[in-house]
């Protein structure tokens, strides 16, 4: 495929909509964009494929938008006061919002260098301050980060109408917090459960603004660390848990506010605790074990830090299953999840089994979560549990020239639904190429050859539409002669494996004049370097491209049928003309 701009690359009109799919009246969400919508019944494993130059990838645009956003897409369609071009635009618009607004899209390309680390979770180094403990302003951390499809399925657990208006960010971070020692009569801590609002000690250091604590040779690496965390570092839209045990949690919160600086304290509260956060207490008074949530790691002594190994939608499903109301957070039930979307480009080119590892089993309909034969599975680095989530929709483009149908990964082609998509010459339909008094229909001219390479190849290795698709906007023939010289005969060039002769078969050069030919035979007979009788002439391979034919639109006629351009341009046979091919050269 082309490397341009996502969703720019291929296209045809006959993309927009009918993707096979079922379009269900749709449910609005927000009441005022009254864009996001429930899926409708699509596919959950789609894999679109073809030859290159098809619009696969354009097409994930309306699939996408099918299933997000079904609403528009029939509105779009049915709009009969847009042109092609217009309803496109609007969208790849809306796709965009989808993407980097909403981020309910996710794309990614396979590759050879794509890995289970890259797709799933794996440990990453980080030279950063923001270390547990800060020891070193270059300390080099290892931590656990989340893949794309991962980071993908901890979305879809959320409820972003629901986070949103309990003020939980989108890039939440899990945070650390103790609220007085574990062995105190916990007045202080009531106070802030009851009054929304998290405090710590060190009333000496003043307001944490100021930053004199970073210059108090009094306090070690982790009070500094926990100061700096809990004045600049915890954002608002944050998570908070405060410890009860090395194990649990008695509490778990969202940071509504900045940090404050209370010099005089109210009453109930400990004097020294003069440094405060507003917090909206989700849940107070618990006992739940997190350690398999965070890395199997147990929680420690330091007053504030961050919970690297924790998400928060894993910590939400934690206590959605310990059955754990959350206060101010109404979410939506399993079955009225928002979708979301992963789009895999070129997913062939990827080794399967070396990227999606344990979780090939987990995509089908059955074992996703929720279902009644749902699996789960313990991953190897953050050793949490994981499963699909149902409203996790994949799809997937596979260009059938890299690797056949037959041989990609079995186990994949069982969890997909494949759709083909073959050249479409309509897409160039009214597409003419004028000069001269001569006109070369475009598709016509793409289906001719398509049909050759079939005969001579297979259907696999057509020539897609799309190359051809910057004709409606310059239909002339130095635009056509650019095309074909850096896109088609390149291409096929690679199918052919340099088979020049096959190559000429399908512009149809040899049945054309000498000079309309694009490849020829050039250099001195073979009589003449050889002798006579040699019997070399079955190697022969000295070809060349020849760039007079390309100034001729009869050049390019004459690939349709030579016979069309009158008798005084039937082609001569191959050995006539080795002047004019030994002057090309």
């Amino acid at each position: 495929m082309s490397q341009l701009a996502y969703g720019e690359a291929e296209h045809t009109d006959n993309n927009i909509g009918d993707c096979g799919a079922v379009i269900k009246p749709p449910t609005p969400a927000n009441p005022e964009k009254n864009a996001m919508t429930l899926a409708p019944s699509a596919p959950l494993n789609q894999i679109v494929f073809g030859p290159p130059g098809t619009g696969k990838t354009y097409s994930t645009v309306t699939k996408v938008i099918q299933i997000l956003d079904p609403k528009l897409l029939a509105q779009v369609k049915a709009d009969t006061t847009l042109s092609q071009d217009a309803k496109r635009k609007r969208l790849k618009l809306r796709f965009d919002e989808l993407l980097n607004d909403e981020r309910r899209v996710r794309f990614t390309t396979f590759h050879q260098s794509f890995s289970y680390e890259d797709f799933v979770e794996g440990i990453r180094a980080n030279l950063s301050r923001e270390n547990e403990v800060d020891e070193d302003v270059s300390a080099l951390a290892y931590r656990i980060e989340p893949g794309v499809f991962k980071q993908l399925c901890e979305d879809a657990q959320r409820d972003p109408l629901a986070e949103a208006k309990a003020g939980i960010s989108p890039n939440a971070n899990v945070w650390k917090m103790s609220i007085e020692e574990a062995s105190s009569d916990g007045q202080t801590r009531q106070y802030c459960f009851a009054h929304d609002e998290a405090r710590i000690g060190w009333c000496d250091v003043g307001n944490l603004e100021s930053e004199q604590f970073e210059h108090d040779e009094n306090l070690g690496v982790k009070e500094k660390s926990s100061l700096r965390n809990f004045g600049f570092r915890i954002q608002v839209g944050d998570i908070v848990v405060c410890l009860k045990t090395v194990k649990t949690i008695q509490a778990v919160g969202v940071v509504t506010g900045p940090y404050v600086y209370e010099e005089t304290v109210p009453v109930g509260v400990r004097e020294d605790y003069v440094h405060k956060l507003q917090v909206h207490w989700l849940a107070t008074g618990l006992n739940l074990d997190i350690t398999s949530i965070n890395g199997g790691k147990q929680l420690t002594l330091q007053t504030v830090y961050r919970l690297w190994n924790m998400s928060w939608p894993n910590l939400q499903k934690a206590l959605t299953d310990a059955n754990i109301e959350l206060r101010g957070l109404d979410l939506r039930k399993r079955d009225e999840q928002f979708p979301y979307v992963l789009v895999i480009d070129e997913i062939n080119r990827g080794n399967v089994s070396r990227i999606f590892g344990e979780l090939i089993t987990l995509l089908e309909p059955s074992k996703r979560a929720g279902a009644a034969e749902a699996l789960s599975v313990t991953l190897p680095y953050s050793k949490t549990k994981f499963s699909v989530p149902s409203n996790v929709y994949i799809i997937g483009t596979m260009n059938t020239t890299d690797r056949s149908l037959a041989g990609l990964d079995v186990a994949l082609r069982r969890r997909f639904e494949f759709e083909e998509l073959m050249p479409d010459p309509d897409a160039l339909k009214g597409v003419v190429v004028s000069e001269g008094g001569l006109s070369v229909n475009i598709a016509e001219l793409l289906r001719v050859m398509n049909e050759r390479i079939e005969a001579l190849l297979d259907r696999a290795h057509q020539l897609g539409h799309a190359y051809f698709m910057e004709l409606r906007e310059d239909a002339s023939r130095a635009r056509l002669a650019q095309v074909f010289k850096n896109r088609v005969i390149p291409l096929l060039q690679e199918y052919f494996f340099d088979d020049w002769e096959r190559i000429a078969w399908i512009l149809n050069d040899h049945r054309k004049p000498a000079g309309q030919r694009f490849v020829q035979k050039h250099g001195k007979s073979l009589d003449v370097l050889f002798g006579e009788n040699h019997g070399v002439q079955a190697v022969d391979k000295r070809w060349c491209l020849n760039p007079l034919a390309f100034d001729a639109l009869a050049s390019f006629a004459g690939v349709i049928d030579a016979g069309t351009m009158g008798s005084a341009m039937v082609a001569k046979a191959p050995e006539q003309d080795a002047k004019t091919a030994d002057i090309v050269n």
